[in-house]
């Protein structure tokens, strides 16, 4: 795919770049333009490209410190990673440091002060207080659930039914296996596994007493009616779950390729409820819950969501073809929806959230002409650019 729309003003500005230096003179850089600008109370689209003079490389501490998820109290921590990982982008440096990679697994602990939330992250760095227990817990319907481990706070449970009475429908079959574990049970099942695999190889797939996911009763643990909990990911009811069940409010927290950043192996069963808004926006952008935390909660900034981009004012698209937009966050970290004029023309699909940037894939289904519009909450939608599909 050609972003050809998107690289031809920055050619431009580089060719400009190259005769202003030849020359003697200033040089020149494009900057992105404002997608979203709040003038008094209407939010409208800029189209204008403004050129600054005597561009500086911004220093190190001016790149972290520009990252909106920066906590200046980390700016030590943020300064000592990116020096051990000059590879990193500013943006991961922040999001890793955030999380508390830059310390041991199971070092520089702190205490999770809203246990009852429903994004209350226990991991390798927050642990629950001491005697927490949550206090609307309930079993699961007998239909749903397997072995004796089957309760879970009452908004979870409630949706996990419905989640499994809907896959039943289309011939899926999902059990509970275990869902809220107690403080003592946890302790004693992390020290059988520690006494058969060592304390390191127990780490990477069971949680130490108080960091238990499973402690927030907020997590199940799932199996289909014929294989074991720990085979479900060879199943047809996991295929049906990766696209289904953030619908409902749950998260694989330790999905494939996070074991880095969760401190876990990958665990297709295990399922966190985090409620349906922060749900879609966790699998849409192909996050962990870690890396959410650390990037949408860590620093919730007062000003007004916004774009940047390099996006063209009027798009022409092939049918069938697509074209991937990529947009920068400012103003305040939120999560956009972005929508159609008619969804028949353009399909949008494919959101992902990689080092502080959207990307956004479109797709072009039928010859027409649509707009594009992205939508932050509390806010008038931002429309983007027109598209036109070509047959």
């Amino acid at each position: 795919m050609k972003n050809k729309w998107i690289l031809l003003p920055v050619a431009a500005a580089l060719l400009l770049t190259s005769c202003q230096s030849a020359s003697g003179a200033a040089v020149y850089r494009n900057n992105p333009l404002e997608l979203a600008q709040r003038v008094g109370q209407t939010v409208q689209k800029s189209t204008e490209i403004h050129l600054s003079a005597d561009f500086a490389e911004p220093t190190p501490q001016e790149s972290l410190s520009a990252c909106l998820h920066y906590i200046a109290a980390n700016q030590e921590r943020y300064l000592s990673y990116q020096s051990a990982h000059p590879e990193m982008s500013p943006w991961d440096v922040v999001t890793y440091v955030n999380i508390g990679l830059d310390h041991p697994f199971y070092t520089n602990i702190q205490t999770v002060s809203d246990p009852a939330g429903l994004l209350a992250l226990c991991n390798k760095y927050w642990k629950l207080p001491d005697g927490y227990e949550p206090s609307d817990l309930r079993p699961l319907s007998s239909r749903v659930a397997v072995g004796v481990s089957n309760q879970m706070r009452s908004e979870a449970a409630g949706a996990f039914e419905q989640l499994c009475a809907d896959a039943k429908k289309e011939g899926y079959t999902i059990l509970a296996q275990s869902a809220y574990r107690s403080y003592a049970r946890q302790k004693s099942l992390y020290s059988q596994y520690a006494a058969q695999d060592g304390t390191e190889g127990a780490d990477v797939y069971s949680s130490r007493a108080g960091h238990s996911d499973h402690q927030t009763g907020l997590v199940v643990d799932v199996k289909n009616a014929s294989l074991p909990y720990n085979r479900f990911g060879k199943t047809a009811e996991y295929q049906w779950a990766k696209d289904n069940i953030y619908k409902y409010g749950f998260i694989i927290h330790y999905p494939e390729g996070k074991q880095a950043i969760t401190g876990y192996k990958t665990e297709e069963w295990h399922w966190r409820y985090v409620g349906k808004k922060a749900a879609a926006e966790i699998h849409s952008l192909g996050l962990t819950l870690d890396e959410y935390c650390a990037i949408f909660l860590a620093n919730p900034g007062s000003g007004v969501p916004a774009l940047t981009s390099d996006t063209p004012d009027t798009l022409s698209l092939a049918q069938g073809s697509s074209y991937t937009f990529a947009f920068q966050p400012s103003g305040a970290l939120a999560v956009p929806t972005f929508t159609t004029g008619d969804g028949t023309i353009l399909s949008t699909a494919g959101l992902r959230f990689r080092s502080g940037t959207y990307l956004l894939s479109v797709q072009g289904l039928a010859p027409g002409s649509t707009n594009l519009y992205a939508t932050f909450d509390g806010q008038a939608p931002i429309r983007l650019c027109s598209v036109t599909v070509e047959g």
